[in-house]
């Protein structure tokens, strides 16, 4: 290996290193958690952390970027016209809170941050491998940093060191359980599409405590939807990786399971932790009244976001969600690729966009600006086509 090669390989490793920190810093933040959970600590370097997240992600983006654009060649690379339309989304949503009663400053800093992460994705996402055989690829990346995070917040909660839960639910180093559990939804996923191909026993171990600990995590946040999108992402590997088409129809009957479990999960009479009754019902009553209006321009990011489809209409307008809906067309359609399950590479994009797709109905994190979903959906659209 010549000291060219050497020196490329050396970038390399450390952009996969600056997107595993970024994915691990991506939901590490809860500004308000105590407004939610009256007992809620934690270290004081765990709170400056917190407050530094974004930066650290930013920084991160930028150094990967300038490591990408001027010492890689990336000429040839063949990128989605998908990240662009999911971009111009959140810069429609943006320009909608201005207009409605946001500030310059505020729709500034938003902006600038949107369109370095825009930019990341786009140079620095599309031009490496999302999976192959080896370690080296976005897959892995990703899994790191969320496997880093959920093993930190459940330190924090097992050692005592933090007070991490509120009524019997899991906050963790998030705003809420239901952000936490979906950490541990996509970690679940992440996770386990590694495993279930790999056939080195030290990396199946390894991939497998990450489904454990991600399940875990669901489990003590208690998101029902959480649990729920682990269990299609699971269900979709197996349905279309396993080789018995004898075990086919009982894989059938776990998804229509899951969907029972779904609709039962938005009855009216059910309770939240913090008992104020089904705000879902709520909530998705107020959006579709505002979205039935089909308004052409949006009011912005505001208020509940507990059904993504709807709220994108909401937030962004006709105009806005054009651009949220071609992405998510796109994402279903990978589910009819031609021998889908002769490409282990689109098994794993249909296990991540199913769980992002049934999640959606329940959650409005498609909308955010930084997270571990969030930041997943991003990376899938970079390989979807």
């Amino acid at each position: 290996m010549n000291r060219t090669t050497r020196y490329t390989h050396w970038q390399t490793a450390a952009i996969y290193c600056l997107i595993a920190i970024m994915v691990f810093f991506a939901s590490f933040r809860a500004p308000n958690a105590e407004a939610e959970a009256l007992s809620y600590s934690v270290p004081a370097y765990i709170r400056t952390l917190q407050n530094l997240s974004l930066p650290i992600v930013l920084l991160c983006a930028l150094m990967a970027l300038y490591l990408t654009l001027v010492h890689r060649k990336t000429s040839h690379t063949v990128r989605s016209n998908l990240v662009i339309y999911y971009y111009i989304f959140h810069i429609v949503v943006l320009a909608s809170d201005l207009a409605s009663s946001g500030t310059l400053e505020d729709f500034l800093i938003r902006a600038v941050f949107a369109t370095v992460m825009f930019l990341f994705f786009y140079y620095v996402i599309s031009s490496l491998p999302f999976y192959n055989a080896d370690h080296s690829n976005v897959l892995n990346a990703f899994f790191l940093g969320a496997y880093l995070f959920l093993l930190l917040n459940l330190f924090l909660h097992l050692s005592g060191l933090g007070s991490l839960s509120w009524k019997g639910r899991f906050f963790g180093l998030t705003t809420h359980p239901n952000f936490i559990g979906l950490c541990g939804s996509v970690t679940t996923a992440l996770s386990f599409s590694l495993f279930y191909m790999k056939k080195s026993r030290l990396a199946k171990v390894l991939y497998f405590s990450g489904v454990l600990v991600a399940l875990w995590v669901c489990l003590l946040s208690g998101s029902r939807t959480s649990l729920l999108g682990a269990a299609v992402s699971i269900v979709i590997v197996l349905f279309f990786s396993m080789k018995d088409y004898s075990l086919k129809p009982l894989l059938i009957l776990l998804i229509i399971l899951a969907s029972v479990l779904a609709i039962s999960y938005v009855d009216i009479h059910s309770l939240d932790y913090a008992n104020r009754g089904n705000t879902r019902e709520e909530t998705w009553a107020s959006m579709y009244e505002e979205a039935s209006r089909l308004p052409f321009f949006g009011r912005g990011r505001e208020g509940a976001t507990t059904n993504a489809y709807l709220f994108a209409i909401v937030a962004g307008g006709l105009f806005g969600a054009f651009f949220f809906f071609r992405t998510i067309v796109t994402a279903i359609g990978v589910f009819f690729t031609r021998n889908l399950a002769a490409n282990y590479r689109t098994v794993i994009l249909c296990s991540i966009s199913g769980l992002i797709l049934v999640t959606s109905m329940l959650e409005g994190y498609l909308l955010d600006a930084a997270g571990i979903p969030v930041f997943t959906y991003w990376m899938i659209l970079c390989y979807l086509k």
